[in-house]
């Protein structure tokens, strides 16, 4: 059994901040490194906490703004503290369903009105 720590494991794979608490993209081998397990066990950990990339899409939560939020800071911010607002946000966010249909419907009408054409559709 892992003792991967959820809130590090949050912080080491979603938002790119290590335990020195310097920022920097990092997948998931860079992850399991810093961790000092393998890869296997990385994924395992976040599916067990509920952390995977796919549970993410099934919550309200900010993703994209939280990553910002830790690579947008000014040096001298304590970064830790950001990622702790971050994740009681994640801990906290409700789920959401995702109809993919009318998402994939609401790409391809911007696709029109930004292209002005009917890419997307195998119509050029």
């Amino acid at each position: 059994m892992s003792t991967i720590d959820p809130f590090a494991l949050f912080c080491a794979y979603h938002l790119g901040l290590d335990a020195s608490g310097r920022v920097r993209f990092a997948h998931l081998h860079d992850v399991a490194r810093g961790f000092g397990v393998a890869p296997e066990e990385v994924t395992a950990a976040l599916e067990r906490h509920a952390l995977s990339a796919g549970r993410m899409l099934e919550l309200d939560f900010d993703l994209a703004g939280a990553q910002l939020d830790i690579k947008a800071s000014p040096p001298g911010v304590d970064l830790t503290s950001i990622a702790q607002m971050h994740w009681e946000k994640f801990l906290a966010a409700p789920e959401r369903k995702r109809d993919w249909t009318a998402e994939a419907e609401e790409a391809q009408r911007d696709n029109e009105r930004i292209f002005g054409d009917k890419r997307g559709r195998g119509e050029e």
